[in-house]
């Protein structure tokens, strides 16, 4: 009997070791790093910290955010994925650098293949804003305004490849009318350029835009989601104004690097599951305009980044978009 007991504990003993350590150990014994691919202060930082809040309660260890800001925040997400596969390091990446910088540029990381998908979180819609001095009131009357004087409408984005450049250009492609990109540094210096009346059109983000629209610095002719946006109740989608195919929403994933051991990753998928059940966490993402806020399954996470890949990959060829457009 002792020598049995013996040889299973030996066996036992064994098994242990050949698991990883993270396993091996009272997974999690330290802090967190969550990486965000953009500078403090932005929508998705606020996104990060009112998520990171709910993960800190349910996995019982501090979670620090991390700022790798830069390459539309592929710079961050290359680090998540050549990050040791030991559940220390996560992060909260977009479509941005998922599937929009794979097709615009050479990445160290394969979108599909390099990262450990957690859960879908929410997503951000866009909105279609326009100087007031703007005639146009609705969709159809600028896509008239487009068509009637082609080329003559310019339109700002936070820079060449963001999503609110491709919003544009899929809106071009859909609506088959001319209006020329103008490229800035980030939002911030894009909207005040609109709100001053230098620039007429913006695909903007909504949260950054609601107090512009609010005080009628700017106005807003459609939203960019297939829904119409919980903070802009009143303002119809662009595909209810005559592009029924047209949606461009910028939206967030939680993951971790490829190799990542079994129950670490079922720990993340279970408590951002309940986090994203969490009432009060939900009405604090929405009001920073996010919506669809939710969990989805890791194969739903993968479909969707293989049609987005495959739908923004289309939509930069056709337009012949480089980086240096």
């Amino acid at each position: 009997m002792k020598r049995r007991k013996f040889l299973e504990g030996i066996t036992a003993g064994a098994a242990a070791l050949t698991l990883p350590l993270s396993v091996r150990a009272a997974w999690p014994e330290k802090p967190i790093k969550l990486v965000i691919g953009y500078s403090t202060g932005g929508s998705t930082d606020a996104t990060a910290r009112l998520l990171s809040r709910q993960l800190e309660t349910r996995i019982g260890q501090s979670i620090i955010p991390e700022y790798k800001p830069g390459a539309g925040a592929s710079l961050g997400a290359d680090f998540v994925a050549k990050s040791a596969p030991d559940g220390y390091t996560i992060g909260l990446t977009d479509s941005g650098p998922m599937t929009i910088m794979p097709n615009l540029r050479k990445v160290g990381y394969d979108p599909l293949k390099d990262f450990t998908p957690f859960s879908y979180v929410c997503a951000t819609g866009l909105v279609v804003l326009v100087h007031p001095s703007v005639p146009a009131k609705n969709i159809q009357e600028l896509i008239a305004m487009a068509k009637a004087k082609p080329d003559s409408l310019n339109y700002a984005s936070s820079g060449v490849g963001s999503v609110h450049h491709l919003a544009g250009e899929l809106f071009k492609a859909q609506a088959n009318v001319k209006m020329t990109h103008v490229p800035y540094k980030g939002a911030a210096p894009a909207l005040t350029d609109l709100i001053g009346g230098q620039v007429p059109i913006m695909f903007a983000t909504i949260g950054p835009a609601l107090q512009m629209i609010q005080s009628g610095k700017a106005r807003a002719l459609g939203v960019t989601s297939a829904k119409r946006s919980a903070p802009l109740p009143d303002v119809p989608t662009v595909a209810e104004q005559g592009l029924p195919n047209y949606e461009a929403v910028l939206w967030f994933m939680m993951v971790g690097p490829a190799g990542l051991p079994a129950p670490v990753t079922a720990r993340y998928e279970k408590d951002l599951q309940s986090a994203l059940a969490d009432k009060g966490l939900i009405a604090e993402l929405e009001k920073l305009g996010n919506e669809d806020v939710g969990p989805r399954s890791p194969k739903e996470v993968n479909d969707l980044l293989r049609a987005e890949l495959a739908k923004w990959g289309k939509v930069i060829r056709d337009a012949n978009i480089t980086l240096d457009s």
